[in-house]
């Protein structure tokens, strides 16, 4: 008997910029997918390395690559090129330095067809140079209300905010979209938006997807600019939040708890980054903005490991001494896993 799921055309696409190094291993893995129905979107965001070149190889190889070049607009604005110019039933995004297990398509198609589901969520596997650790892997299945999936998303303790990972129903994204304007959590804010269009969300345990660790990645280099950039996004997540669901509590509160979490990758990844030269003083300013310390003090607890809870304890007293400690352990564990 025929599966009824061969004629939902996946799109997976997947934004290129400068990734000569793993562009090969990330696509040979989507177009050896045991399902075969996939279109590849590759957009190359005005890569200055071999990248598209490469990609430009393989769409002569393979009639289901689709290669569009575009001049260097950012990480959103290729996903949104690619949304643009998809074909699928279902959309699929991948990082170009990631790569995902032999049966993602297959069987979280599968899933999302079994459950009625049009926002389907699978476990992943963090990649580091000499070990692999395994996220929301015990083989679990929740489905989600729309309302249920928006405070999932906002707890960040869960790891869904990814745009990778997910197989989403074309339908249910309708005209949503990146924003191009943060550079910073655009895809945690890309996916709240979607809950809204959602009608059936479903998080599978089981880890399909392959998250290369990358320790000079966007929020662990140091960039001067990233408490800004940071603030910015988490002032349009408010406003966003603020419009929809002002008299939600539980989202409001949720929504405390996001913005504090990304105030303590602040501490960690440029106030406590080796070349910053004035760690204490940049740790009291970024306390001292107003939206990050209306959420310290109104975060709670709730859903946070051991580590933050510590952590999220010593920026609401104050301790920064003690803020010092751990930001320098976790700066650390970081050069540790090089």
């Amino acid at each position: 008997m025929k599966n009824t799921t061969d004629d939902k055309l996946i799109s997976v696409i997947v934004p290129v910029y400068n990734a000569e190094a793993y562009l090969s291993r990330c696509i040979d893995s989507i177009l050896g997918q045991k399902y075969k129905n996939i279109e590849l979107i590759l957009v190359d965001d005005g890569s200055t390395d071999s990248s598209a070149k490469v990609c430009d190889e393989y769409a002569t190889k393979d009639a289901r690559v689709k290669v569009y070049h575009q001049r260097n607009s950012g990480v959103s604005a290729a996903r949104n090129n690619g949304m643009d110019k998809s074909k699928g039933d279902y959309i699929a995004f991948v990082d170009a330095d990631d790569y995902l297990d032999r049966n993602f398509a297959g069987e979280i198609l599968k899933q999302a067809t079994k459950n009625n589901a049009d926002y389907v969520c699978c476990g992943y596997k963090r990649v580091y140079n000499d070990h692999e650790e395994v996220i929301n892997g015990d083989g679990s299945r929740q489905t989600m209300s729309p309302d249920e999936l928006l405070i999932d998303l906002l707890n960040v303790q869960n790891g869904h905010g990814f745009a990778h990972m997910k197989l989403i129903k074309k339908s249910a994204i309708g005209d949503a979209r990146f924003d191009e304007k943060i550079k910073v959590g655009e895809d945690a804010l890309f996916n709240i938006v979607l809950c809204k269009n959602v009608n059936k969300a479903l998080i599978y345990n089981k880890p399909l997807y392959n998250y290369v660790f990358n320790s000079n990645s966007v929020v662990r280099k140091y960039d001067k600019k990233y408490p800004d950039k940071y603030l910015q996004s988490m002032k349009v997540m408010r406003q966003y939040i603020l419009k929809n669901y002002r008299d939600h509590d539980d989202v409001m509160q949720n929504l405390y708890n996001y913005i504090a979490y990304h105030v303590l990758l602040i501490c960690v990844n440029y106030c406590y980054h080796p070349l910053n030269e004035n760690k204490y003083a940049s740790l009291k300013k970024v306390c001292s903005i107003d939206l990050f310390r209306e959420s310290i003090a109104k975060s709670k607890y709730d859903n946070m490991s051991i580590s933050r809870k510590i952590t999220l304890f010593c920026l609401k007293h104050k301790l920064y001494l003690m803020m010092s400690v751990i930001c320098r352990v976790r700066q650390y564990q970081f050069k540790k896993s090089k």
